[in-house]
């Protein structure tokens, strides 16, 4: 049965938390691959929570909304069919 998200991807910043995590894990359960950014390191384990609920639908980012790289970064991720990122952690400065 599909979601109405089938096939679409959501890039979510402020996803460690709050209404971001809360987006991020219904996204994912209607179908969206769903890519979870922010500053906190607390974001690899919901995107690890969420991609363990939903199989596949799940990747973390190390999101600073300031840093015009890292958006690059972020949308890269995206572009990059298959591409499952090291968790952001290991990607901060």
């Amino acid at each position: 049965m599909g979601g109405r998200l089938d096939g679409k991807v959501a890039l979510i910043s402020g996803a460690a938390r709050g209404q971001g995590e809360a987006e991020a894990e219904l996204f994912a359960a209607e179908g969206a691959r769903v890519v979870l950014g922010d500053v906190l390191e607390r974001v690899d384990a919901v995107a690890a929570r969420i991609d363990t609920s939903f199989p596949g639908s799940a990747v973390s980012v190390a999101l600073d909304v300031t840093d015009e790289s890292s958006w690059r970064a972020a949308v890269d991720t995206i572009r990059t069919p298959g591409r499952n990122p090291k968790s952001a952690a290991s990607r901060r400065r």
